[in-house]
This record gives C-alpha cells, sequence and structure tokens, in this order.
C-alpha cells in the first residue's frame, strides 16, 4: 500500500486509517470526527495502549478499565504554534469522547499495551528547538519518560515557512549501538489550511527492498514510515505542524541514526 493516507475529509465518524500488524507492524491509527451530527463515539482500548490528540473543538473524555473511573476535558486547540494536550490511556479501557462545543476533529494512535497503567493528560515534558537556518524546528514530546508506557513515544514537530524538519534525515529501523527499531507515524496539519507539505521516506540506495517514496501532504493527512528516512519540507508563507508517534523494539527518543550523506549539515557554520 501507499505510505501516505489522505484526509478523510469533514465528514464526522471514526475512521481506521491503518491497524497494527497490518501495514505497520508496532502502530495503529484513526482518525474521529465529531459533529451534532456523530456527538460521541465509544471505543475500546483493548490489548493498546492509546495517544489521543486534539486538532479542533472542545472534548469530554470517560474512561473505565482497572484504575477505575476517570473523565477529563480538553479544550479546544487555538492554533498549531503551540502544543496541546494529548490523553494517555492504557490497555483494557473503555472510553467515550464526547464532543462539548462544535465539531471536534481528533487522532488516536495505539500500540501493545499493558493493563496496569493509568490515563494520564499530558503537556509537553520536553520542548527543543533543533536545527538552525532554514531547517530550524520546534519539537514538542507529550509521552516520553513522563509517562509509564509500554511502547509508544509520542509528540509534536512546528516547522517555520518554508522550512525543513528531520534534518539531516534520520532513521531507526536497525538494532545497532545508537538506533532502535521504530516505526512512526506522522499526521499533517497546516496553518492556513489550503497549503502543502513534502515528504520524502526512502532506503539507503544499497539497502536489499530500497525504496524512495516522495508524498506531497495537505493539510490532514497521515504518512506511514515503516524504516528508512523522512525529510519534510513545507511551502512558504505555512506553517507546518505534524503529530509524531513511535512504537517499536524499544522506548528511546533520539536512538536513530542520521544519513551519513547529509549529516555534514550539523558542522556546518551558521549563517
Amino acid at each position: 500500500m501507499s505510505l501516505h493516507i489522505k484526509s478523510p475529509g469533514a465528514a464526522p465518524g471514526f475512521f481506521p486509517l491503518v491497524e497494527r500488524g497490518g501495514a505497520l507492524k508496532h502502530l495503529s491509527f484513526a482518525v474521529l470526527q465529531l459533529n451534532e451530527r456523530v456527538p460521541a463515539h465509544t471505543l475500546e482500548s483493548g490489548a493498546e495502549e492509546l495517544a489521543i490528540g486534539s486538532y479542533a473543538g472542545a472534548v469530554r473524555l470517560e474512561a473505565e478499565g482497572a484504575f477505575g473511573r476517570w473523565s477529563a476535558d480538553i479544550p479546544s486547540r487555538t492554533g498549531y504554534r503551540d502544543p496541546h494536550p494529548v490523553v494517555y490511556l492504557p490497555a483494557g479501557a473503555s472510553v467515550r469522547i464526547s464532543a462539548l462545543s462544535g465539531p471536534a476533529r481528533l487522532s488516536i494512535a495505539g500500540a501493545e499495551g499493558k493493563p496496569d497503567g493509568r490515563p494520564v493528560v499530558t503537556l509537553p515534558h520536553l520542548t527543543d528547538a533543533v536545527g538552525r537556518d532554514n531547517w530550524a524546528r520546534t519539537v514538542y514530546t507529550h509521552i516520553g519518560e513522563n509517562v509509564d508506557a509500554a511502547h509508544l513515544l509520542v509528540g509534536e514537530t512546528v516547522a517555520q515557512p518554508g522550512g525543513w524538519t528531520s534534518c539531516p534525515p534520520h532513521k531507526h529501523d536497525r538494532a545497532t549501538a545508537t538506533e532502535i527499531p521504530m516505526e512512526e507515524v506522522y499526521h499533517f496539519h497546516l496553518d492556513p489550511p489550503q497549503g502543502f507539505a513534502m515528504i520524502r521516506v526512502y532506503t539507503d540506495p544499497d539497502d536489499p527492498e530500497a525504496f524512495d517514496e516522495p508524498c506531497v501532504v495537505q493539510d490532514g493527512d497521515t504518512v506511514l514510515i515503516p524504516r528508512g528516512y523522512h525529510p519534510v519540507t513545507v511551502c512558504p508563507g505555512y506553517t507546518l505542524h505534524y503529530a509524531w508517534i513511535l512504537a517499536g523494539e524499544g522506548r528511546r527518543y533520539g536512538a536513530w541514526t542520521d544519513d551519513p550523506r547529509h549529516s555534514w549539515i550539523k558542522a556546518q557554520k551558521e549563517g
């Protein structure tokens, strides 16, 4: 299948874009859209731990599980330049998500979990200004060492208009001293929403199963990254935001390898 999944549009409903064990071994990903026709949705986490991100509209989450009963209200996002809460739910939970005021749009990512955790409303515990010049961006981490998750690592990146992210291009698909095999999902939004960005997912040319897939992404699109390098750039004038979700054979942010053909830019002088 193509790594690029187009936005489901504005229609209400639950849209499972990828199931764990299919195109990706470790991750599932879905989009939930609520409005007056579909004001609420209930789902079971089952064997998966979940990360629920919000992109539009205020919502209420009401969950039950081994942790008992739990609820939280998540306010509407005011823009994509600032971070917004992400909700972590452990495996074995039932959750009802209700729109509080107008339409709401959420993402729901899953990975193999453990049932003894507790729900958490996270704000970014780590903020990094990464890169420089036209490849400077801001990276927020929501679910990392601050949450006792089994596999999920979750955050968001904000790129400047006309800028690049995930540069130098990096990958995390082999077990080495510094690299851990982890799959990833990027879920994109742009401000203003009519903008576009590009991502190239590619392997080393000598990879026995080499591939090179460039994608033009628009607001609400999703790209799967089973392996390979994955740099991103955005059209001038548009701020790019994307949620990133990682899961795999380990759980450590930064356990990746830069493309050796392009890693020299880290040593380049500023200006």
